[in-house]
């Protein structure tokens, strides 16, 4: 994967959209790069929903707000996530930008 505009995102979650699985215990669509894991993070539910469908993923977009980013990267960092890729395309293999997941004190802060 490569990215289109490198760092282009502000670093926060909030207003971004991710893939969770519609299972029991929903678990949010990652992806490997190298031996890295990254969360994939969409500017739209549309963007998300294409995505899923062209990897073959089952689940359904999740729009991260104030009332749930803790949780989201708290979730992520017990997975060992290291950041967060933006508008991930499948057919292209690129994203928009690749941001490091925040710390759980900033994600806390964004809930002021």
């Amino acid at each position: 994967m490569h990215s289109v505009k490198a760092m282009r995102h502000n670093g926060s979650m909030l207003g971004l959209w991710i893939i969770r699985t519609t299972e029991k215990h929903a678990e949010t669509l990652l992806g490997k790069v190298q031996s890295d894991l990254y969360l994939f993070a969409f500017t739209s539910a549309v963007r998300a929903s294409s995505c899923m469908t062209q990897l073959g993923a089952a689940g359904a977009p999740f729009y991260v707000c104030g009332a749930n980013v803790e949780a989201i990267v708290h979730d992520a960092r017990s997975s060992n996530v290291r950041g967060f890729i933006v508008d991930y395309d499948p057919s292209r293999a690129c994203f928009v930008s690749a941001q490091p997941l925040p710390s759980e004190a900033a994600a806390a802060r964004e809930l002021r």
